[in-house]
């Protein structure tokens, strides 16, 4: 168990190097076992078969030599054969009862008797068996425990036969093993040596062969962590060899600079993207489907009034609550969402929410927050302005119907009623056609279908006749009206007919709102690169309250104060006409002080 975790625990090169070593040790084992083996059965087996030999030669030298009395060879002979051999020789002869087996005794002695024999007894069955088979005509040789021998010997033996093949007796050699064993310690320790230079051979190899192999596995980790963990992906390796490691490095080479490609790639796509939903005019949030936020933009936090999304959903501010039941209703139910309200500033916000999804189920969802204040105060000017439509319309119209009833009816039975009701029924018929007038050209400038051509233009001639048209409404009301200029010619860019209207309502404005006894001014001077042009009162003045408003179309202010009554377009239609022209309007006013409406034309 220990083995296994501590082997889990090594990296590749530790298992690749004992892997190599464990191999070549087994292989160096193996094969000094076999070869010590195979020598030693290979050099018993010659020693065996060499004794054999030798034990022929010597029966085949006794057959062919004199002997006079039986199988006695002489002393002598028999020591130069047991030199020769380097083995006890020993000689069989037929018994009566069982064959007899006797040697010289003391065969060094050099003053020892020819007839010094020692005889063997022979008590084993195993060796009585070999010494009848030998005088049977066999020539044996073995290596086993032999009885007469005291031990395990070598064993060789060969019959003596006469010319006529005839088994006189036989010889025996019994040469002791111990040479046999030296021997085969001196292989096995020679196989030993060579075992072990191998097998440190092996390890060397091996552990030369496992760096080659896992140096370059080394770079690929170092080149893949430094990817993985500092996004360093110009790593590239280098010195690779030409096998399938380095055709592994090689396309990692290739697969990181590809990679470097579509990660640019990416990171382009993300900064367009970026730079697209921080541009738009509306706030975008998008969360996963446990309600983290995984993506906003700066317009989310101005239109929700927070500095950051540390903490958002567990803040318990009313909007921010609802918004995230909102989202989580979409999570849930998979289906889109929607919420109106209003911030904190006043500022009308719409909130739509739609899931996203894949074959998966639902991955989260994504909220587009809009800023409909605009929408919502632009629909309310679309109320008010059918509104002041109707009311305006209806009365005139009313006066009309006021009138012509009564003469239908035969009521007006004098001359200067019935005058008197077509005077009524004139003068509201021509307010009405100026009302009408007004929408229509209200409406082709706001459609764009009114052109205004400039051309340069002297302005104190221009001033003069637009004063000379108000003239008598100002005698009428008892105000003075005036023309200021400087004396210059006021060459401008302009369009006289358009300038004439645009004072003409200011005029009118002005004469509306200056009681008997006022002055109201029309002036121009150089104003740098402009020329500013403006019509001054000393009447009543405007509310600061009213100051935003009197632009918008029917807007009307305090009408208490107005001598005549107004449709509350002309405003609006001069500064539609002003910024025709490139120029800008506006008026300074305080209450009490009158009012200051001023326009510029470029020169």
């Amino acid at each position: 168990m220990f083995f296994k975790k501590y082997r889990s625990m090594m990296g590749i090169g530790a298992k690749t190097l004992l892997s190599h070593i464990a191999l070549a040790l087994f292989v160096a084992v193996l094969s000094g076992v076999l070869s010590y083996v195979l020598t030693t059965q290979y050099v018993r087996d010659t020693r065996i078969d060499d004794l054999a030999r030798k034990a022929e030669h010597i029966a085949e030298s006794m057959r062919t030599a004199s002997l006079e009395e039986g199988i006695k060879p002489k002393r002598r002979m028999v020591r130069v054969y047991q030199n020769l051999t380097e083995a006890r020789v020993f000689f069989l002869e037929s018994g009566p009862e069982k064959p007899r087996l006797w040697q010289y005794a003391d065969i060094q002695a050099p003053d020892a008797s020819e007839d010094d024999l020692q005889w063997v007894d022979i008590i084993s069955a195993v060796d009585l068996q070999f010494f009848t088979r030998v005088l049977g005509g066999e020539t044996l040789s073995a290596l086993q425990q032999f009885e007469f021998a005291q031990g395990v010997v070598l064993f060789a033996g060969a019959p003596i036969k006469d010319e006529s093949g005839a088994v006189l007796g036989g010889v025996v050699l019994a040469q002791p093993v111990d040479q046999l064993h030296r021997l085969s310690r001196t292989i096995g320790f020679m196989l030993a040596l060579v075992v072990s230079i191998s097998l440190l051979l092996a390890v060397g190899l091996a552990n030369l062969q496992t760096r080659r192999l896992v140096l370059p596995i080394q770079k690929l980790t170092r080149a893949a962590r430094r990817m993985t963990d500092d996004s360093d992906y110009l790593e590239r390796i280098t010195a690779l060899p030409n096998d399938e490691i380095g055709d592994l490095g090689r396309a990692m080479n290739s697969m990181t600079a590809r990679l470097m490609d579509t990660i640019k790639n990416l990171r382009k796509e993300r900064d367009k993207l970026e730079v697209v939903i921080s541009g738009i005019g509306e706030g975008l949030i998008a969360v996963d489907r446990k309600g983290f936020i995984v993506h906003s933009n700066p317009v989310f936090l101005e239109l929700m009034e927070i500095d950051g999304l540390d903490g958002l959903w567990e803040s318990e501010d009313a909007n921010i609550t609802a918004l995230k039941d909102m989202l989580k209703r979409c999570i849930d139910t998979g289906e889109a969402e929607d919420m109106h309200w209003t911030n904190h500033s006043g500022r009308a916000l719409y909130a739509g929410a739609s899931p996203l999804s894949d074959e998966g189920g639902i991955l989260g969802t994504v909220c587009l927050l809009r800023d409909v204040s605009e929408s919502v105060r632009m629909e309310q000017l679309r109320r008010d302005y059918v509104a002041n439509i109707s009311h305006e319309l209806r009365t005139p119209l009313t006066g009309i119907r006021g009138m012509v009833e009564p003469l239908i009816d035969g009521c007006m039975e004098s001359e200067e009623e019935r005058m008197d009701s077509y005077r009524v029924i004139l003068r509201e018929t021509i307010r009405l056609e100026k009302l009408v007038g007004e929408m229509l050209d209200m409406s082709r400038l706001q459609d764009g279908r009114v052109s205004v051509e400039v051309e340069p233009l002297e302005l104190p001639g221009i001033l003069e006749a637009a004063a000379r048209s108000m003239r008598q409404i100002a005698v009428d009301a008892g105000v003075a009206l005036d023309v200021e200029t400087d004396g210059s010619p006021l060459q401008c860019m302009g369009n006289e007919d358009r300038i004439t209207q645009v004072l003409v309502i200011l005029m009118d404005n002005a004469l509306s709102f200056t009681p008997a006894g006022g002055t109201v001014t029309v002036y121009a001077r150089d104003d740098g690169e402009q020329v500013a042009v403006g019509v001054r009162d000393t009447g009543c003045g405007i509310e600061p309250k009213d100051l935003p408003m009197i632009w918008e179309r029917f807007y009307k202010a305090d009408r208490s104060r107005m001598r005549t009554t107004g449709t509350g377009l002309g405003l609006s239609i001069a500064k539609l006409v002003v910024e025709l022209m490139g120029g800008e309007i506006g008026v300074k006013s305080e209450p009490g002080k009158g009012a200051d409406f001023t326009f510029t034309l470029k020169k």
